[in-house]
């Protein structure tokens, strides 16, 4: 089922002087429900712009914009904002600045208040949506949201849109600022509300590493225009028009290229570090385990993991009968590739 359907849309801001700038060319796009969406550009390029179409908060010059079945460009009969922004719920970029109220769950409650719900209900909707953030209803519900750390606030704001059960879910740079343990509580956190509350997400992000953890469908922007929209499984190929326009290749397919200049060949279309695992293990298996694997007195079954550490990226692998061993039988850092 189509969830939003854009076409030819065209957006300048301030038309008609020395400040004009065009920020959506000719922009045509159609999104499914269930897609799970990642929007990449540099700042300036059209995806923000985009998304603010989609909740009807900048009005279409040019074209068309339909959002379920909301038409938002009709004049009459007037397309229902309250119903879209029900269904469509927005995380903006730093979305703990628009914490206002003087208790968390008052905070997170206001939306389901406005929608005129049971008070029962409100309170379930903040209960669950804190529970599903990681904040623990009983321990949190009276605390100030100003008192929390920057995590924990963003936490707060998300579990207040997710708290009017959207149908459609956009989170706007969702990581940005936030330490290394806060960027991993938020992906984690990104996967699992839309399998449980939004069956159709699309983040914004500038680091392309973030959202190769978890989209399946890649769209690119760049002056003003959708440079390609392609299934995440298909990046690999559009390495030169990334780096082209000035944007990062994902690591691991930085690492897989680099790899195979040194002659190890990787099999596979590597575009995520899980795929690049599998693809280290496969060509590890092959190159020194054959016989190991081949003796029925000695199978062993293979795992293995890419870590971080503060030095760079590592690859390491640890098999189940307590070896060890990376390509080459060394850890392989991203520098050490790169060069």
């Amino acid at each position: 089922m189509q969830g939003i359907e854009i076409k030819n849309l065209s957006y300048t801001y301030s038309k008609k002087t020395p400040y004009e700038k065009l920020a959506l060319d000719d922009v045509s796009l159609s999104i499914n429900e269930g897609d799970f969406i990642g929007i990449l550009g540099h700042t300036g390029s059209g995806k923000s712009t985009l998304i603010l179409h989609i909740n009807a908060l900048i009005k279409a010059q040019t074209g068309s914009v339909k959002v379920m079945d909301i038409d938002l460009t009709q004049k009459r009969p007037k397309p229902d904002l309250k119903r879209l922004r029900t269904e469509v719920g927005m995380v903006f970029q730093y979305p703990e600045h628009q914490l206002f109220d003087d208790t968390i769950e008052k905070d997170i409650g206001f939306g389901p208040k406005n929608l005129k719900l049971p008070a029962d209900e409100i309170k379930q909707r903040v209960r669950e949506s804190m529970e599903l953030v990681g904040l623990d209803y009983n321990d949190f519900k009276d605390r100030s949201p100003f008192d929390l750390s920057g995590g924990q606030k963003r936490r707060v704001a998300i579990a207040g849109v997710i708290a009017m059960r959207p149908k459609i879910l956009i989170l706007d740079e969702p990581t940005a600022g936030l330490d290394p343990e806060g960027k991993e509580h938020i992906l984690t956190l990104i996967t699992r509300l839309k399998a449980e509350i939004s069956p159709t997400v699309i983040v914004i992000s500038h680091d392309i590493d973030e959202i190769t953890r978890f989209a399946t469908r890649l769209i690119v922007f760049n002056k003003a225009k959708i440079a390609f929209d392609i299934p995440m499984t298909e990046l690999f190929k559009h390495e030169k028009e990334l780096v082209a326009m000035g944007l990062e290749v994902p690591l691991a397919v930085r690492v897989a290229r680099s790899l195979r200049s040194k002659g190890i060949e990787l099999e596979g279309n590597i575009t995520t570090p899980h795929d690049l695992e599998n693809a280290v293990v496969d060509y590890y298996n092959k190159k020194h385990f054959d016989d190991k694997l081949n003796s029925p007195t000695n199978s062993v079954s293979i795992t293995s993991n890419i870590k971080n550490n503060a030095s760079g990226e590592n690859l390491s692998i640890a098999y189940s009968d307590n070896s060890s061993a990376t390509p080459n039988d060394n850890t392989i850092s991203e520098k050490e590739v790169l060069r």
